[in-house]
């Protein structure tokens, strides 16, 4: 503590000593004093002076010699001072360590400004600047004309005051002065006109004038003068000015202000007990604990993506986006913001004019193909440093996938910066696993060529329900595992969206690199984060907000997880309503059609230019989804096909839907089986990957989705009950209203139709959650019931009880007459 006041004390001293300096320095006559490095000090580096006409001032030169040497000097005036100035002496030895003084007198011969130096030269090499005002006395015409500044040293950013002094000598008025103020730099000719202006004076006035510094003008001494004219007769006044940053404003290095690092010092006196205090209170209030080596994580670059902010800092995030040739996973429990974490992996992807295809169980992605107008998400936008503007669509289709066996040509979907959507909620749940099948081994009928950094990137949406314990085979696992391992070569990328990662298993996680982590209530996962990363990511996480997930590669931030506050999306955050993913399917097949008889016309030599040329007009139309404009190009391309068939004499054959055949398939899934165990032995596996089927009930079981209009999507009735308490009201009444229940249509459909017929009675989300809950508890109320009866008889036989002991006691009511008490007394004496 005692050093502390002594440190104080020190600090108000400097402060005090900085305050007299300005004190010191504030005459604009002196300027402040010349210091060379200790060499020697020259009392002043402006000698400037206001004197009327026939007025002699005399003024000190005072030189300081800081050596322990002789310091030898001559002085001299520029040849216009020399009528005006005179030097007592023509130079100057000063011993070591002493100083002497040269005086110095100005005369006021003629009226004037008049601007010069004083030269020193000899051991002492500088010159001051000069500037005398010579004014009259009087005026002949009558009036004598003053300025007085009110401050002779201001800030750039001051304005400039002073008082206009007018002192009328004569009774008639003087009418039409012109006054001209102005600013000039003292070793400068050149005026800055600062105002012009005409007065009539009637007495004599004083007034205050206020003008602004004009822009850019730079430190420095200036004359600040007025010029007035009457009838041809001139005359002037001017007053010297300073203007300079005050010291303790100065900036060092042209960016820290002097007096901010005295009340720095101060407050690192003041603060250093109370730091390792504040530093642990803000450390447990942080939602997320994480260390961060910000030169291993991704800069902005042309091949980066932009994901949002790290979680709790105003610092922007990126993914290096040839890392998704490595594959990627976004897992985490429904409401969580897995879904839109992905989707804005996508987005950047597609503004990278990466391809992207999405093999989609809920057609939620279709909102890809409308830009997002939801407000809840636009508010979010400007802390991401994004406007209302940025929301947009992206390019793409949608096709409704109707049979698990079909063939997908992938190289059709390979069109940079465009999305192509399988929809696959037409499917029923135990198809998913055959239609990933059918996927790869189309994408390995294909041959792609080999590629250098991602190009094409495959996103698998909801991908844990090719789990056993989702109700999967595992065998769409054993093709993607297949995926995994060979996909890269050819520049393609697979992301994974799911809501459990602990589960994946093989080669599956040996050649996933980037995970994101969101929210999630896997006791297995939790488990996974809590034994790899430790308790403070897994506490992390459980706290994290909706929209921040943990992103963890080999290759950003040493290995170590950091969190990810996700940008909000910028397409539509609502999928497309069935009518119109009915359309782009119906168009789709129109076009897929017209191809094939392309194709079949080329076959015929026919030249099919044209045709090409216009169905690709249509294809950007349906991708913008403009279908009144598609309807016009169909209307006037289909007839044209016609009448190519008609002038070749032939049919066009109808396009049939292609299949891969069970026997391609089984052989495929044989290959990825072979090629599981090598890696298992390879790896020296000893555990077992296959998961066992979990019991199945009516609250866990997989169904076909019910999808809400924002997108989500809930595939039984344990992910309805998460989803529901969170589901915005409008969403819910667009699901749940007097015209529809689709809530209780589904699960009358899907899961039983008992519930179904209960849920129709629900008017909101309290009633739904209520009546699923004594579904899945069906004894509780009979429960209930019973012990409410036995509650009822036990109450009953208290009283029962109570009467005929009141039987048995003493009647001690008050009898009203003589003879009622002798009744009385003959009872109870009987009893």
């Amino acid at each position: 503590m005692k050093n502390l006041r002594y440190l104080t004390k020190f600090i108000l001293v400097c402060f005090l000593l900085i305050l007299t300096n300005e004190m010191v320095t504030a005459s604009t006559s002196f300027g402040p004093p010349i210091d060379e490095e200790g060499a020697y000090t020259i009392s002043r580096s402006l000698i400037g002076r206001e004197i009327e006409l026939g007025e002699i001032f005399s003024d000190v030169l005072k030189i300081t010699n800081n050596r322990d040497s002789q310091l030898s000097v001559s002085i001299s005036l520029t040849q216009n001072l020399e009528d005006l100035v005179e030097i007592d002496v023509a130079g100057l030895v000063i011993s070591g360590k002493n100083n002497s003084e040269a005086i110095i007198t100005i005369i006021g011969k003629k009226i004037g400004i008049f601007e010069g130096k004083l030269i020193l030269s000899g051991d002492i090499n500088t010159e001051i600047p000069v500037n005398i005002s010579i004014s009259e006395k009087n005026i002949s015409k009558g009036f004598k004309i003053d300025i007085r500044l009110e401050k002779k040293r201001i800030k750039p950013t001051d304005d400039i005051t002073f008082v206009l002094k007018l002192d009328k000598h004569s009774r008639a008025i003087l009418e039409d002065i012109k006054l001209s103020y102005f600013l000039k730099n003292t070793t400068e000719d050149e005026k800055i006109i600062l105002h012009n202006e005409n007065i009539n004076l009637t007495n004599s006035i004083q007034e205050k004038r206020t003008f602004k510094i004009p822009n850019n003008l730079t430190e420095g001494f200036y004359i600040l003068g007025v010029d007035a004219e009457h009838e041809g007769d001139n005359t002037s006044s001017m007053s010297e000015i300073q203007i300079a940053v005050p010291f303790l404003f100065k900036k060092l290095g042209g960016f820290i202000p002097v007096w901010s690092i005295f009340i720095g010092i101060a407050i690192i006196v003041f603060s250093i007990g109370s730091y390792v205090y504040i530093k642990k209170a803000i450390e447990k209030r942080k939602k997320y604990k994480m260390t961060l080596d910000l030169k291993t994580l991704p800069k902005k670059g042309e091949r980066t993506l932009y994901l949002g902010k790290i979680a709790e800092k105003n610092m922007n995030t990126y993914l290096e986006i040839d890392r998704l040739t490595t594959h990627a996973v976004v897992a985490g429990a429904t409401g969580g913001g897995k879904s839109i974490s992905a989707q804005v992996i996508v987005e950047e992807a597609l503004k990278k004019d990466i391809a992207v295809i999405v093999f989609d169980p809920t057609a939620q992605w279709s909102g890809m193909l409308r830009k997002c107008e939801d407000k809840k998400m636009l508010s979010f936008y400007p802390k991401f440093g994004l406007k209302p503007s940025d929301a947009k669509a992206f390019p793409g289709n949608v096709k409704m996938i109707k049979d698990p066996r079909q063939a997908i040509d992938i190289k059709k979907y390979m069109n940079p910066g465009h999305i192509q959507i399988l929809a696959l909620n037409k499917l029923d749940p135990s198809d998913m696993d055959k239609f990933v099948s059918s996927v790869i081994v189309s994408i390995f009928r294909s041959s792609p060529e080999e590629h250098p950094g991602l190009r094409f990137l495959l996103v698998f949406d909801e991908v844990h329900r090719l789990l056993p314990k989702f109700g999967g085979s595992g065998e769409g696992f054993l093709q993607i595992e297949r995926a995994c391992r060979e996909f890269r070569k050819w520049g393609f990328g697979v992301m994974l969206v799911s809501q459990v990662l602990s589960d994946f298993v093989g080669e599956i996680k040996a050649n996933i690199n980037t995970e994101v982590q969101m929210r999630t209530r896997d006791e297995s996962d939790l488990e996974r984060i809590k034994t790899k990363y430790g308790e403070s990511f897994l506490q992390s996480l459980i706290k994290a907000s909706v929209g921040t997930g943990m992103c963890v590669n080999p290759a950003h931030n040493k290995g170590s997880p950091y969190f990810v506050a996700f940008r909000p999306i910028l397409h539509s955050t609502r999928r497309l309503p069935d009518d119109v993913l009915d359309k782009y399917n119906e168009y789709g097949e129109k076009i897929e059609d017209l191809e094939y008889q392309i194709e079949q016309l080329e076959t015929e030599k026919v030249d099919t230019f044209d045709l090409k040329m216009e169905l690709k007009l249509v294809k950007d139309k349906l991708m913008t989804g403009n279908f009144s404009v598609v309807d016009i190009y169909l209307e006037g391309l289909l007839p044209r096909f016609e009448k190519q068939w008609q002038t070749i004499g032939k049919k066009p054959k109808k396009k049939e839907l292609e299949l891969i055949e069970e026997k391609e398939l089984k052989q495929s899934l044989s290959k990825a089986a072979e090629e599981r165990k090598k890696w298992e032995k390879e790896q020296g596996v000893k555990e077992k990957t296959e998961i066992k089927v979990a019991p199945e009930n009516k609250s866990t079981k997989i169904v076909k989705p019910l999808t809400f209009d924002n997108g989500m999507s809930v595939s039984s009735l344990k992910e309805l009950k998460e989803v529901l308490p969170n589901l915005e009201e409008d969403v819910l009444k667009s699901h749940l209203n007097d015209n529809k229940n689709d809530i209780a249509d589904w699960a009358g459909k899907e899961i039983d139709e008992a519930l179904g017929n209960i849920l129709k009675k629900a008017k909101n989300k309290e009633s739904i959650l209520n009546e699923i809950g004594r579904f899945e508890k069906p004894g509780q109320d009979k429960d209930k019931k019973s012990e409410g009866k036995e509650q009822e008889d036990k109450k009953q036989n208290i009283k029962k009880d109570g009467m005929e002991k009141k039987d048995t006691s003493i009647i001690k009511t008050k009898p009203k007459n003589k003879q009622d008490k002798n009744q009385i007394a003959k009872i109870n004496k009987k009893k």
